[in-house]
């Protein structure tokens, strides 16, 4: 089978991935610098990692070629660097295979990048995403990573698949909703929400939170000498159904339906959620509850009822009432600027 070799040149000549030459041409700029990806082979050969020719570790040329290729072994797009795939083109990340991003890649309205069960894409620098990035394997963002552009980053199997301590600006496509054992998952999200209900029994053996929810709570109040009561944690199918009732005694049923869940329809029955600080609007206008709406995806949680959402939620602007997801998704949602509900693509009501 034959092998190509390519390297990323500076940013004036950004590596193209267009027609093919089978000797390729030596770059006239010095090459000292320029390590990236040095074995590609055709996609859907089964063959190409124990095909490698021998020369191929060092190799550096600037070549340009046609049709998809598969990256099958450890590889750096290296810094000041930049590589493009265009339009109609596939870059594959294999099983086995690293693909680190310490300069940049821009990918092309037409084009995409596909990591494979198995295969890893690591960002230290930035992506340009105009055309697809179907995820299959693991995404890591790195502090300085950044992922921009008008494309669609697809996750085929969990959200656990990302690691994102950068930046994502990038629309995000979730898996399909997964029922289990009465309970709703997204990419391996909960969802309970007006629509989604959890069992009866659901979380009766959870405490306040989950032990990592409370862990971080615990942080943000160390990190900042806030002392962010926790005023209400998990409930109960059935107090969350005395609860609602006693508020259907005092008040009208359609306002209550806006600030209080039907029984099994509250996320306070997961143990994902948290009511800090004060039950008012007013909470966000103090320094404490200011703070929590700027700063809480940091330690992985999300203002679950944002202002100005209540068509897309169900429920009344809430800035005390946080939802755990995990340092990584909910920098994600975050980035989004999108309700849970639209950041996992399904309905509140």
């Amino acid at each position: 089978m034959k092998k190509f070799f390519i390297a990323a040149v500076p940013l004036a000549a950004v590596l193209a991935l267009g027609g093919c030459s089978s000797t390729p041409e030596r770059p006239t700029s010095d090459t000292s610098s320029l390590i990236v990806i040095n074995s590609l082979s055709e996609p859907n050969a089964s063959d190409s990692r124990n095909n490698s020719s021998s020369d191929a570790s060092g190799v550096q040329a600037n070549v340009s070629f046609s049709g998809d290729r598969v990256i099958t072994e450890n590889r750096t797009v290296a810094e000041g660097q930049v590589l493009t795939v265009r339009n109609g083109e596939t870059l594959y990340i294999n099983d086995g295979a690293e693909f680190t991003v310490d300069g940049g890649i821009a990918v092309e309205n037409g084009g995409s990048i596909k990591v494979r069960s198995g295969g890893s894409l690591l960002l230290n620098g930035k992506m340009t995403l105009d055309g697809g990035l179907e995820l299959g394997g693991f995404l890591g963002i790195r502090e300085k990573g950044e992922i921009n552009g008008a494309g669609l980053l697809t996750v085929l199997n969990s959200f656990d698949d990302i690691d994102c301590k950068g930046t994502c600006k990038a629309k995000i496509k979730a898996p399909e909703p997964v029922e289990k054992d009465g309970v709703t998952y997204v990419g391996g999200v909960l969802i309970v929400n007006k629509k989604y209900s959890v069992p009866e029994d659901y979380g009766e053996e959870l405490g306040l939170v989950i032990d990592e929810a409370y862990d971080q709570l615990l942080k943000m109040r160390e990190d900042t000498g806030f002392d962010m009561p926790l005023v209400s944690g998990y409930r109960s199918y059935w107090t969350q159904d005395d609860l609602f009732n006693y508020y259907c005694e005092i008040d009208d049923y359609d306002k209550v339906v806006m600030y209080s869940a039907e029984p099994g329809h509250s996320e306070h029955q997961t143990g994902l959620a948290m009511d800090l600080g004060q039950i008012t609007e007013d909470y966000v206008n103090t320094e404490e509850g200011g703070w929590l709406t700027d700063n809480c995806h940091k330690y992985g949680f999300i203002i679950r009822y944002p202002k100005g959402c209540e068509k897309k939620t169900g429920y009344d602007y809430e800035p005390w009432h946080v939802r755990w997801l995990g340092e990584s998704t909910a920098r994600l949602v975050r980035d989004s600027g999108l309700t849970l509900e639209e950041f996992l693509g399904v309905e509140a009501m």
